[in-house]
């Protein structure tokens, strides 16, 4: 049994259960995480299943599971599955040791610290999760045109007059001002006013004429009489 079926048998179990038992390696976990922003909150990324791994004491028993499924790629007896199983995971615990990584194919890369602590980082696009096929990650950035739009509103266009359409028979005209227009009653003072001047000229150039006239206007019948006696 090679590396490569080891990784296989462990993503094929992690798509359907939580938690993966490693005999005498540890435990494959995932758990599912919500939607998440960016950093500078102009991307959001879906909800995604993140894998993990812990370095524990796995007995057979425990990780029995693993061996089901090795038995069944590898068309063995669940004692040879053991057999095989163990095999892989010495080579694996060596190259840890020596190498500090060792690369899981489809799954991550599995690695050691100075104190040969184990741990697994994931590939960027593994795929655990088949609900969430299609998912991608949505782009909220905007551009720096509708940032201008947005900050500053722009102008209401305002609305050209547009000319009456004359209809048949109809003639359009110019709005003109109103014309001053003199009351009627000033209109007779004024022409009152202008008599009284020319009477007065009139009666002082024609004092003769004029006097019959006058005394006609000053003084009643009666007193004509007197004046005359």
């Amino acid at each position: 049994m090679d590396i490569s079926l080891f990784s296989k048998c462990v993503k094929d179990l992690i798509v359907e259960n939580d938690r993966v038992d490693v005999p005498y390696l540890g435990s494959f976990t995932a758990e599912m995480l919500p939607a998440t922003y960016s950093d500078h909150q102009t991307t959001i990324h879906p909800p995604y299943r993140k894998m993990s791994f812990h370095k524990e004491n796995i007995s057979l028993e425990q990780g029995r599971m693993l061996l089901e499924k090795v038995m069944k790629e590898s068309d063995v007896s669940l004692d040879q599955a053991g057999v095989e199983l163990g095999w892989c995971l010495s080579r694996l615990s060596s190259e840890l040791e020596g190498h500090k990584s060792c690369k899981l194919p489809g799954l991550g890369v599995m690695r050691a610290n100075a104190r040969n602590e184990f741990f697994f980082v994931p590939d960027d696009h593994l795929d655990i999760w088949p609900d969430g096929v299609g998912f991608e990650p949505i782009s909220i950035k905007v551009s720096e045109k509708e940032q201008e739009r947005e900050v500053v509103p722009a102008a209401e266009p305002v609305p050209a007059t547009k000319p009456v359409p004359a209809m048949p028979g109809w003639t359009v005209q110019e709005k003109q001002e109103p014309r001053r227009q003199v009351r009627p009653v000033r209109l007779v003072l004024i022409i009152l006013a202008l008599l009284v001047v020319l009477f007065i000229i009139a009666a002082y150039v024609f004092t003769d004429e004029m006097s019959p006239i006058l005394d006609r206007l000053l003084y009643t019948k009666e007193e004509l009489e007197l004046l005359r006696r």
